[in-house]
């Protein structure tokens, strides 16, 4: 590796660590203010709540200008589902960092120029994309946890004689984001005249869990057939509390397995990054024979295969 590689990823490395350590304390500053986002927003636009309503919105947007299918349609729902608010610029910072990293990945596996080049920036893009996928799915997990405390402020709004709309308000107000601030816009859109199935879907697009789309299915046809809506949300709101009971259970029961596919997937890297380091020359005959790169790609994609499979053996749907 050459030694203006080392610096450029050194450079990046603890620009990016500044980055987040700045924007972690920020971010624990103002959750002491403001837990809920869109009314910190809200706040902060003044008596303009019209254009920061519309802002929000376009923020939270989960559909594109690039049409419904697609991979950037698909990557840019995951970027809007996982909450992040990051400017093009810091984007781009993140982006050029990952890639060298990447590069810096690729140059343990690949010592040849060729593979650098080719898989490092396929690499270091596929642990940003990673990265933000774990953050989307923290971040439905945390507003799974929520929704049963939410159906149940909007029961008891409902018993106590309100209508519907005030009920999903007072949780907009009343909750911790993330449900909070995504309730506060199904309010938002509600009071500009959206219709409510149309708002409850545009929610479910934003959020991505499947809890919710029950709520908007159970909403929508509580609104065309009838019946006591308070009692009906209550059953949901049960039915959702014992889903994640039962989902916490099977997690218990399939910790092992999954600890197990994590210990093998960095065994051969830790291994192969400390053999490198006790013995530099190790493993000089195999990137002289020329088969090298051919080797470790197959052993990458040999391994994908067993780490889908270990996956799949450890995750029930239901």
């Amino acid at each position: 590796m050459s030694l203006i590689l080392i610096y450029a990823f050194v450079f990046a490395a603890v620009l990016l660590a500044v980055d987040s350590l700045l924007r972690y304390g920020v971010s624990l500053s103002r959750s002491r203010r403001e837990v809920n986002d869109r009314l910190a927003r809200l706040t902060e636009g003044g008596g303009n709540q019209s254009e920061t309503y519309r802002q929000l919105l376009k923020d939270r947007s989960a559909t594109t200008g690039w049409g419904e299918r697609g991979i950037i349609a698909w990557m840019t729902r995951v970027y809007r589902q996982s909450g992040l608010r990051l400017s093009v610029q810091r984007r781009m910072l993140y982006a050029v960092g990952f890639v060298l990293a990447g590069i810096v990945a690729a140059d343990f596996l690949f010592p040849t120029t060729l593979g650098q080049v080719l898989f490092g920036p396929p690499i270091g893009l596929a642990l940003m994309l990673l990265s933000v996928i774990r953050i989307r799915s923290r971040r439905i997990r945390k507003f799974v946890e929520q929704l049963p405390l939410a159906i149940e402020i909007i029961v008891r709004s409902l018993n106590a004689g309100h209508p519907l709309t005030t009920a999903i308000a007072l949780v907009g107000r009343e909750m911790a984001d993330p449900i909070g601030s995504e309730f506060g816009l199904l309010s938002d859109q509600l009071t500009f005249g959206s219709e409510l199935d149309d708002a409850m879907l545009n929610m479910v697009d934003r959020v991505g869990a499947e809890e919710l789309s029950l709520l908007a299915v159970t909403v929508s046809v509580q609104r065309g057939t009838g019946g006591n809506l308070a009692e009906i949300l209550e059953n949901l709101s049960n039915m959702i509390r014992d889903r994640g009971t039962i989902r916490g259970k099977i997690k218990a029961i399939s910790a092992e397995g999954r600890i197990t596919s994590v210990i093998m997937a960095i065994f051969p890297f830790a291994l192969y990054t400390l053999i490198s380091l006790l013995v530099p020359t190790y493993f000089d005959p195999v990137w002289e024979s020329g088969y090298g790169t051919q080797i470790v790609v197959a052993l990458l994609v040999i391994m994908s295969i067993g780490m889908f499979i270990l996956n799949r053996l450890v995750r029930f749907d239901f």
